[in-house]
């Protein structure tokens, strides 16, 4: 069936046609010419009969000012975890171009793969390839300074990076590649030397920055984060997630609220932030219980418990 466009009011009363209980339309209206309709749909479908099978009647007790204070409240989470994510990743840079440059070379050895352990599979990308893909494309002036013109066809050669330092193309990796190059560092002594300056474990660190960089691409998106259920989880020690289950609130191994815990164990561990965990993200969440369930503990469509959903939260 071919979708028609609707104005803003229209879709405020598509929404009360299907059951959805609508106390201020204008001011609904309002929102939803901020917020797109069809990314609410994403949360709209935990207050409807059966969306995967058509049906999108919403369930008796369903309101839209409960739906728009979740959603909201979300995005207050998502503006504090950039206070830990943005310079956790800064330190993660600087971290890893020093302990680099330390162990294997300051200049051009990451270029030719120094100091990463690779693939067994021939076929495999070398890991540094993603980091010299994020140089190639590159604009920047610090880049061009120390990138030489030297080309295999239309692509940059390795040779074109033998003069660029470590601590100059760590900041034109992306966060993705930056987080493949610590994974692969193992052998060369650079993890370690990384996750003892931080006064974490080697063991959980490559988990742990492979889940910000999910967490960060999520946010960067405008990805939701409620009801989410995040497939690579952090690595945690025991008695810290303990801990944080004791003192704050239970949460499952693929929630997003684990990711919370890690980088609440890597800021404090750091010194970039303490007691950001219950300082800044649990206020928000003890004031909206649907957000917190869907954080801490993600469910599907007809998992959630229909008094938590048509609660005033």
């Amino acid at each position: 069936m071919v979708k028609r466009w609707r104005d803003y009011d229209e879709q405020v009363e598509l929404l009360q046609e299907r059951g959805l209980t609508v106390t201020d339309t204008a001011s609904a209206a309002e929102f939803l010419s901020r917020v797109n309709y069809y990314r609410l749909s994403g949360y709209f479908r935990y207050w409807q009969v059966a969306p995967m099978k058509g049906d999108n009647r919403f369930l008796d007790g369903s309101s839209f000012e409960v739906i728009q204070r979740l959603y909201e409240a979300e995005q207050d989470l998502v503006a504090v975890c950039d206070e830990v994510l943005h310079p956790i990743e800064v330190l993660l840079r600087t971290r890893f171009a020093y302990h680099y440059a330390q162990r294997v070379g300051a200049v051009g050895a990451f270029a030719r793969g120094e100091g990463f352990t690779q693939s067994p599979d021939p076929d495999d990308e070398h890991v540094e390839e993603h980091a010299l893909s994020n140089l190639d494309r590159s604009k920047e002036a610090f880049v061009s300074h120390y990138r030489d013109e030297i080309k295999t066809g239309s692509a940059y050669s390795i040779e074109a990076y033998a003069r660029m330092p470590i601590w100059v193309a760590v900041e034109a990796f992306s966060f993705g590649s930056l987080s493949r190059l610590i994974e692969a560092s193992g052998e060369s002594g650079v993890l370690r030397d990384m996750a003892e300056s931080m006064k974490v474990s080697p063991r959980t660190l490559p988990s742990q920055v492979r889940s910000f960089v999910y967490l960060r691409n999520r946010n960067a998106h405008c990805a939701k984060l409620w009801n989410h259920s995040v497939l690579d989880h952090p690595g945690i020690p025991r008695n810290i997630a303990r801990r944080a289950k004791q003192d704050h609130r239970q949460f499952n191994d693929h929630s997003i609220y684990k990711i919370f815990v890690a980088l609440d164990l890597v800021a404090t561990k750091t010194g970039l932030q303490k007691d950001w965990l219950a300082n800044r993200v649990e206020p928000i969440l003890a004031e909206n219980a649907l957000l917190a369930a869907g954080i801490a503990t993600p469910a599907r469509y007809d998992e959630m418990p229909l008094q938590l959903l048509t609660a005033d939260n």
